[in-house]
């Protein structure tokens, strides 16, 4: 059936091209247009308008997700080495950190009961 065909206009024809779309592809699509044109207005996101219009909201999120996941196991890295030096080094922080980790120890060993006559 033509677009321009009345008999398209009629109740009966909306009801049923309504029920055969997909809701969830036209809800994405209504997100990623309205995105596009929000970003559009700013000449600072242009280049990331056209990048979400070119492959769409949901991979642009999915790589957006991506992106997050790897700089933060890569902060997580940094810490985890910063922190692994400094405990090295025998300094202030190095004795703090052995002192704290040791009490941990004794109290879990006392809770155990380790420590009993």
């Amino acid at each position: 059936m033509s677009w321009l065909d009345p008999q398209w206009f009629t109740l009966e024809a909306l009801s049923a091209e309504w029920r055969r779309k997909d809701i969830r592809q036209w809800l994405i699509g209504l997100v990623t247009t309205s995105i596009v044109l929000a970003l559009l207005c700013q000449p600072e996101t242009i280049h990331m308008a056209l990048y979400i219009d070119s492959v769409g909201i949901d991979v642009a999120l999915a790589v957006l997700e991506l992106q997050l996941l790897v700089g933060l196991t890569l902060f997580y890295q940094q810490s985890l080495a910063m922190l692994r030096g400094e405990y090295d080094s025998g300094g202030l922080l190095s004795v703090l950190m052995r002192k704290t980790g040791s009490l941990c120890r004794y109290l879990r060993e006392a809770m155990r009961g380790s420590f009993r006559e």
